[in-house]
């Protein structure tokens, strides 16, 4: 049987986990099992399609493989911004733009809906979102970002230097531009409470790294430390790890984003913030912070990006970044000396040169779904939830759409990618170096 070389495992903490309870003990899988799906994942794009298939298929058994715990891996490591629409860099064409809305909207009221009827505790707010432009990159992005919501027709208002202090207590931003539709949320809550509530012919197991496999007669065979799984049917929906199981290698690119977190304000910290209410702030230029105060009153600051093709960052280095972020929060709020941050993560997502999809049947009963580049929760959200329509028939006009969109096109080969992507992040990180 076929070994996967990389199987993922975490070092560093999840900030966002830490926030949350215990869970209960994993459900471990052990020995053989037979069933109809297998789904390898459980982010947020095996999430959906386990609900989704889940209704599809209430009287086939289907069982979802997570390597470590839900809610502990990429899904849950992002900033927690439910994007509705997001675009940086050159202004993009607006048919494009308008159906991954369409897309994205719906993976948005998916979330909303689950959120609502298993009233999952996740921090939910429905607060849309500020870019800040900081220096001459940001001025240039806010632009192009103002250009192409008017072109979008949807609403959009500046916020002054003085505006924008108001709001957030800092001047750092000459200017700001607040749009609404979007919502905030501790992702790794949002992964948890999905987990906890899938159809009851969906059984999920946690810590189970799948470690191989391979296609027996009238079977797919997913082997884990301690078992194995036999299904008709595979899914895969392992996120940057896809090209482990020879699904779209060399079509896209692990980068891993770092964030810090504090622990809650206290009322003096907090009296800085402007309002103190919570906000989500998204840098206008392609390489800037990403800021937000959580509902719970804690500074989340998101900054620096990293090509990582062979495994999550080593703790060590992720500790490093964390004073990198504290500098970034003391440029912007320099009464905040005595708020450190209590956690600093990373997390992988995956980028393609052209904006293209890993989406749809590679072999027959074998599937996969890859969530990437900009808004990966609602996108993934929506094509999981697709994915499970594919796979049984059930056509909609968004199902036509997501096919629409072009395949993940071909990466230059290594060597040559690695130097491309490090010429590109210098030059992205020295254009905006205000924006840190």
């Amino acid at each position: 049987m076929p070994r996967l070389k990389i199987v993922p495992k975490h070092e560093d903490r999840n900030g966002w986990w830490e926030t949350l309870p215990p869970p209960a003990p994993a459900n471990v899988l052990k020995g053989e099992r037979r069933v109809h799906t297998v789904i390898v994942g459980a982010g947020v794009c095996g999430l959906a399609v386990a609900h989704q298939l889940g209704r599809h298929c209430p009287d086939s058994e289907i069982a979802l493989v997570e390597a470590e715990r839900v809610g502990f891996g990429a899904s849950g490591r992002n900033a927690g911004f439910l994007l509705n629409v997001h675009s940086h860099g050159p202004p993009k064409r607006t048919d494009i733009l308008r159906r991954n809305i369409r897309l994205w909207e719906s993976g948005l009221s998916d979330l909303r809906g689950m959120v609502r009827a298993f009233q999952i505790d996740c921090g939910w707010h429905e607060f849309g979102r500020i870019y800040g432009s900081a220096g001459p990159d940001g001025e240039r992005h806010i632009e192009r970002i103002a250009t192409t919501l008017e072109q979008l027709g949807l609403n959009r208002r500046w916020m002054s230097r003085d505006e924008m202090e108001e709001r957030i207590g800092t001047k750092f931003y000459k200017r700001g531009l607040y749009t609404s539709g979007s919502a905030l949320v501790n992702p790794a809550a949002l992964m948890r409470g999905m987990a906890r509530h899938l159809p009851l012919n969906v059984s999920l197991y946690e810590q189970t790294p799948v470690v191989g496999f391979e296609t027996e007669t009238h079977a797919y065979v997913v082997e884990t430390e301690a078992g194995r799984m036999l299904s008709d049917r595979l899914v895969l929906a392992a996120g940057v790890y896809l090209r482990q199981f020879g699904i779209a290698p060399g079509r896209y690119v692990p980068m891993t984003t770092y964030a810090s977190m504090t622990d809650p304000l206290a009322e003096d910290a907090l009296a800085l913030l402007g309002t103190g209410k919570p906000f989500g702030l998204l840098a206008s230029s392609e390489n800037g912070a990403t800021i937000r105060l959580t509902d719970d009153n804690r500074l989340f600051v998101r900054n620096l990006f990293k090509f990582n093709p062979n495994s999550p960052t080593p703790a060590p280095r992720v500790c490093e970044i964390g004073k990198l972020h504290r500098k970034g929060m003391l440029n912007r709020w320099p009464g905040l000396k005595g708020a450190g941050f209590s956690h600093s993560w990373g997390g992988t997502m995956a980028f393609t040169w052209n904006d293209g999809a890993v989406f749809g049947e590679f072999a027959p009963g074998l599937y996969a779904v890859l969530t990437n580049d900009v808004s990966p929760m609602t996108r993934g959200a929506a094509a999981g939830r697709l994915l499970a329509d594919l796979m049984e028939g059930r056509d909609s006009e968004l199902l036509r759409l997501q096919l629409e969109i072009p395949s993940a096109s071909r990466l230059p080969p290594r060597p040559f990618l690695d130097i491309g992507i490090e010429i590109r992040r210098g030059l992205l990180q020295a254009a905006a170096r205000k924006e840190f």
